[in-house]
């Protein structure tokens, strides 16, 4: 039995012995392309687990069988299948992988191409996965916050409202300091038509809403001003570049891919005034209801009973149970936090693209239903996008992307208020003031004989907001269509020639109106006016390029871009409506 044994751990002993013949060391260096070493690059044998990583100076050591293969890898590099024959030093250059390359190029003007590290001026680059599935659908406030140097405001917290975007501050003091908006390579118009000012409850949206954030793929913000000097007066405000996935193409050889994305978000208001407890609307301490501040009375329990404030005699006839009645002197709560409700953002997004060895092409739908915390106030917008690019084998390369676009907004009108009232009729200016001695939920709000607006104040002289809710609106109702087509030929690998035309219009139409009854406007508004807005943009550019050395790189770019922009807007404002509840211009 040991003369067994004593064979078996000589044959073992043998074997290993033959293995570790077999077995050679085999040393080696990475680098990058530029002969730079690329410390933690891994070296590994292919289908086993053996293997080692990159010193700081990327030579590597490691003891492999004959004819293995190694896969030499590092982050940010494309990979390299290595076969160990009797070279036992191995010298292996990585080259950046396709997705780090993109990362470090950047669109710059004209959508050219250029390496972020070769720009002599900021740049700002925000990528898709920043910018799909938000609460928000309008691509300038989905910004914020995530490019440096950028200033972005709402004109309003409502769904649909104005939003306003400057970089390098503001340039002007009677213009406009919104930046150009370039859409695949395409001017597009994001100027707001505003009628009126907001003094007068105007909710104009900007017009880049009618861009949907799912169907970007990147946005490249151009702040230093050579930068933008190429667009000429038009890019004083600095330029957003965007890159839409119709008109970015998709990687090469990729099978056809759908995608269907859904998000929902609830939404409240913000913030509201803090309200004192203790005291009621009035002046000196007074107990009363038909003040409009909160100096009154200290509330008391039980509480004071006062006059009812619908029981003067001007609404003896539309409310016959309040004379002679009287009111509780007293805090209501939530009388302000009721008047808004829980808002919803649903967004629904799918996009299929796909390519080939020459071909790619991408196609999208997406629809937003966003219903605002503020009673009336809602956003729909519906969006179809479908884009490719196919090389031909003349050396032409074709591309092109056509959107459509429809966006409807509806709101309360919000005008400004200076403390005691709103300037126009506002659902925000004429609540927020309401004093917490004032039931805003539980008094009437309507007269029932005339359907005018009623009030707790005695010369009925502050617009019941929940009568504005019901009865004056805003309306922005636009039908949009861009793209573009674009040809290039390529003479060689480093020249060509490239011919663009692009193509934006929209019509909008707008709606502010109110019935006759209320204390602005008493006899009654409607006013319509319809713009349409038609950009036709032609670009021919040359562009060569050369490695003069291994550091020194030319790069000539040349060209001619003609721009024509038609703007017609009509409009038309009947006052004195005969009949209540008829928003028509022939009933007034």
């Amino acid at each position: 039995m040991r003369k067994i044994k004593l064979l078996l751990l000589s044959g073992l002993l043998m074997a290993t012995q033959l293995l570790l013949a077999q077995t050679r060391e085999v040393t080696g260096k990475v680098t990058d392309a530029n002969g730079n070493p690329l410390t933690g690059a891994s070296v590994r044998v292919k289908n086993a687990k053996t293997g080692t990583i990159a010193a700081t100076d990327g030579s590597f050591k490691i003891n492999v069988a004959p004819n293995t293969i190694l896969i030499i890898s590092g982050v940010g590099f494309e990979a390299r299948e290595i076969a160990v024959g009797n070279d036992q030093n191995l010298n292996v250059s990585l080259q950046l992988s396709s997705s780090q390359s993109l990362n470090e190029v950047v669109i710059t003007a004209l959508g050219v191409k250029k390496e972020k590290k070769a720009l002599g001026y900021s740049v700002s680059v925000v990528t898709k996965k920043d910018l799909e599935l938000r609460p928000e659908g309008d691509i300038g406030r989905v910004l914020t916050g995530k490019a440096a140097g950028v200033n972005i405001l709402n004109t309003s917290g409502i769904s649909g409202s104005g939003t306003n975007i400057t970089i390098r501050a503001v340039s002007t003091i009677t213009g406009s300091s919104t930046p150009l908006f370039i859409v695949d390579g395409v001017p597009f118009d994001g100027g707001t038509n505003a009628n009126t000012g907001f003094t007068f409850g105007n909710q104009t949206s900007s017009r880049f809403l009618d861009l949907d954030p799912n169907n970007i793929e990147n946005v490249s913000i151009l702040k230093g001003l050579s930068a933008t000097t190429i667009y000429g007066e038009l890019g004083r405000n600095g330029v957003i570049l965007i890159t839409t996935k119709n008109g970015g193409g998709v990687k090469a050889n990729k099978k056809t891919e759908i995608s269907v994305s859904q998000s929902y978000f609830m939404n409240s208001v913000a913030n509201l005034p803090d309200y004192n407890t203790k005291y009621g609307g009035g002046f000196d301490l007074s107990n009363g209801v038909t003040f409009f501040s909160n100096w009154g009375g200290a509330f008391s329990d039980p509480p004071v009973m006062v006059p009812h404030p619908y029981g003067r005699s001007a609404l003896n006839a539309a409310f016959p149970e309040f004379i002679g009645a009287t009111y509780a002197y007293k805090q209501y709560k939530n009388n302000v936090e009721d008047f808004f409700r829980t808002g919803t953002v649903s967004n629904t997004s799918i996009n299929i693209g796909g390519s080939g060895a020459n071909a790619s092409y991408n196609g999208n739908f997406s629809y937003l239903s966003d219903e605002g915390f503020l009673p009336g106030n809602n956003l729909k917008k519906m969006t179809f996008g479908l884009g490719g690019t196919t090389k031909l084998a003349n050396n032409f390369t074709l591309t092109g992307a056509a959107n459509y676009v429809t966006t409807k907004v509806k709101s309360p009108p919000t005008s400004t208020s200076f403390g005691s009232s709103a300037s126009n009729a506002s659902a925000f200016g004429d609540v927020l003031y309401t004093p917490t001695s004032v039931d805003l939920q539980g008094l009437p709000w309507e007269n029932p004989l005339d359907h005018s607006h009623v009030y707790y104040r005695a010369n009925n002289g502050i617009q019941n907001p929940r009568w504005t809710l019901v009865n004056s609106f805003t309306t922005d109702d636009v039908s949009r269509v861009f793209g573009n087509l674009q040809m290039k030929y390529d003479f060689t690998k480093k020249f060509n020639l490239t011919y663009r035309v692009g193509f934006d219009n929209y019509t909008e139409n707008q709606i502010y109106a109110q019935n006759k009854g209320g204390s602005y406007t008493p006899d009654g508004i409607y006013r319509t006016s319809s713009a349409n807005n038609t950009i036709w943009d032609q670009t021919l550019v040359t562009n060569f390029a050369k490695d003069l050395s291994q550091d020194i790189k030319l790069n000539v770019e040349a060209g001619v871009n003609v721009r024509n922009d038609i703007f017609r807007q009509t409009g038309i404002t009947s006052s004195k409506q005969l009949v209540y509840g008829l928003l028509n211009h022939a009933n007034f």
